[in-house]
């Protein structure tokens, strides 16, 4: 009889946590991807180049004294705008500045949850790759804003980044003092802090909690998230928790905070040295570390799948005379159009330049364009974003598109970038006159893989991306053919 009771009983804890895991949830999760969250790191540790404001950059150290410190901001900035998210500065002093978007939420708005980490590093030298103090926790948060952008929540979210924690929590303490005397009602914070390194593989995580606010509710959510969805990290509570992160600026103004970091018995080897570097990330570990933060945040904003406009593709086109906007929808609720944004050169500092009006609501796909005329005497380059405007006044931004107008005076075929690659790659070229253009990709012998172009464009510069997730590793060719124009290059995919 007693047998027969446990086995009942059993069956009900079972039933029981199947019925309140959440599908969004775990669509969450299962998005969370360590290929994104390793490249991300590796543009902010200076592994490979990235793109600043439109030119190529190395971001090379990220001490508040050198100059791509501001570069890495400036970096965070451009990220979080690309998917949609309102950006801001917030200086504290002459160089110390921190950086985060806003996502309203849809039913408590001034109700707050942050997700950040600091940016910042050591040591003060021109070389300081600062991978896993603290890109890892600056690309979690970015990783965070990339999926959790294409949900709504009800509550606020805030991705924050803080600058000078490594001069003693600067930026968060400025942060946390501006929000308390604004009265802000911050629900909780989740402050991720070198999160990739695990020598052993143990998979130990130190949570750092104490009872101020809902610090301890906050530690107690991300101990059922990692159970629920069987994450697999071994969370180890520490109680009265330490104050050398960024968490600590917020229990100093008594709102609720956490801190996830690495075991601290398997601490980094390379803590603060020119060698904290990407190659000695225990992988799977950080990737753990980054679905249980993100998932946990995740559930703690409430996030829903009820997108009321789902942009499904937003191109630009360069034309003699302008510049041709197209964009789709799946779908559409409330939906009382769109308001074209342009910023010209600078990426920032988009102005209104006109309004097309929207379906209401439909379950039907919808295609839409804007033809912006323009004078191109002095531009650069020109970017785009739409701001899509429902009928309660409400609105969330798209991601931003770039138009490159200046035509070049030859055919050119660019290396691939970057090179090696995992599993994508970006592959421009430039033709000086229109042309019809064929791009194909070859793998070693001489078989052909994919077309990637085949149509007619405009003269200008021209990028696309390759996507070889499902090809083996090895050494590929890619072929160009305009009018005359005839050029290969070659690619490497590691997996």
């Amino acid at each position: 009889m007693k047998k027969l009771l446990l086995v009942a009983f059993s069956i009900a804890i079972t039933s029981s946590l199947s019925r309140s895991q959440s599908p969004i949830i775990q669509t969450v999760i299962d998005e969370t991807n360590v290929d994104s969250l390793i490249f991300f790191v590796e543009e902010l540790s200076g592994e490979v180049q990235t793109i600043i404001g439109g030119s190529p950059y190395t971001i090379v150290s990220r001490h508040k004294n050198q100059p791509s410190n501001d570069k890495a901001a400036d970096y965070i900035k451009q990220k979080l705008e690309s998917y949609g998210l309102q950006a801001y500065d917030q200086w504290f002093s002459g160089s110390g500045r921190n950086v985060y978007a806003v996502q309203t939420g849809t039913d408590f708005p001034n109700q707050k949850y942050i997700i950040c980490a600091h940016y910042d590093d050591m040591p003060s030298g021109p070389t300081a790759p600062g991978a896993d103090d603290n890109a890892s926790g600056t690309a979690a948060v970015l990783e965070a804003a990339r999926i959790l952008s294409q949900y709504l929540a009800k509550y606020t979210i805030i991705y924050a980044l803080w600058d000078e924690e490594e001069q003693g929590l600067v930026g968060a303490y400025y942060y946390a003092q501006q929000a308390s005397s604004a009265g802000d009602s911050i629900l909780g914070v989740i402050n991720m802090d070198m999160i990739a390194w695990d020598s052993n593989s143990d998979y130990i995580a130190d949570v750092h909690t104490r009872p101020i606010g809902s610090s301890i509710y906050l530690k107690d959510k991300i101990i059922e998230t990692n159970n629920l969805y069987s994450l697999g990290l071994n969370i180890d509570v520490k109680n009265p928790g330490s104050t050398y992160s960024d968490h600590a600026a917020f229990w100093n103004y008594n709102f609720g905070a956490i801190l996830l970091i690495e075991d601290g018995t398997d601490f980094n080897n390379y803590y603060h040295t020119t060698n904290d570097k990407v190659q000695y990330f225990n992988q799977l570990y950080y990737l753990m570390m980054s679905k249980v933060s993100i998932g946990t945040f995740a559930a703690l904003a409430e996030v829903t799948n009820n997108v009321p406009v789902e942009l499904v593709s937003f191109k630009a086109f360069l034309l003699k005379d302008g510049i041709k906007l197209e964009w789709s929808t799946a779908s559409e609720l409330n939906n009382n159009g769109f308001e074209i944004e342009r910023s010209l050169n600078t990426w920032a500092d988009f102005v209104p330049i006109g309004f097309v009006e929207g379906n209401g609501t439909t379950t039907e796909i919808t295609n839409y364009s804007y033809t912006d005329p323009m004078d191109f005497t002095g531009v650069q380059s020109i970017q785009y974003r739409l701001k899509q405007i429902d009928l309660d006044g409400s609105f969330s931004y798209s991601n931003i598109v770039n138009v490159d107008v200046n035509i070049p005076n030859e055919f050119v075929l660019n290396q691939n970038y970057p090179n090696p690659f995992n599993p994508t790659t970006k592959i421009s070229y430039s033709i000086a006159s229109d042309a019809f253009v064929s791009l194909k990709v070859f793998d070693f012998l001489g078989k052909k893989v994919t077309a990637l172009v085949n149509e007619t464009k405009l003269a200008g510069t021209h990028e696309i991306a390759f996507d070889a997730s499902n090809l083996p590793s090895g050494t590929y060719f890619y072929t160009l053919r305009a009018g005359d124009f005839i050029s290969t290059k070659k690619m490497i995919l590691i997996k």
